[in-house]
């Protein structure tokens, strides 16, 4: 199996002209790796997903989710696996990496994976 890309959402903070710029280069990225039969998981902050944080970095993890989500669909014929693993900050890091080591190595595609425990006993809204 080749070595799968894992991608990190970089951090813009309040610019959101940067946003575009990422997503640009991230999809270029996922466009290469799905080519090349390559695994792809991109590991996105779960505050921002919940629009917790700036702006702008909630705009390139809805973004970057919904890449990943779309790579998934447009490549299940041909088997891409594109899948995302959200975690809280550098204390859930290692086990959002190991998630994503699994889901390179599963079947799965268009999933995301939520690392950690923050979660456990809430309700999201």
């Amino acid at each position: 199996m080749a070595s799968a890309l894992i991608l990190d959402q970089p951090r813009v903070g309040t610019d959101l002209d940067r946003v575009t710029d990422v997503l640009t280069e991230a999809f270029a990225s996922v466009r290469a790796a799905v080519l090349d039969e390559r695994p792809v998981v991109v590991l996105l902050e779960d505050g921002d997903l919940l629009g917790q944080g700036e702006v702008a970095d909630a705009a390139l993890a809805a973004g970057l989710l919904g890449m990943t989500r779309a790579f998934a669909l447009e490549g299940a014929k041909p088997g891409w696996r594109v899948n995302a693993v959200s975690h809280r900050g550098d204390e859930e890091l290692a086990a959002a990496r190991e998630a994503a080591a699994w889901l390179a190595g599963s079947t799965l595609s268009g999933q995301l994976v939520r690392a950690g425990t923050e979660h456990l006993g809430r309700v999201w809204p």
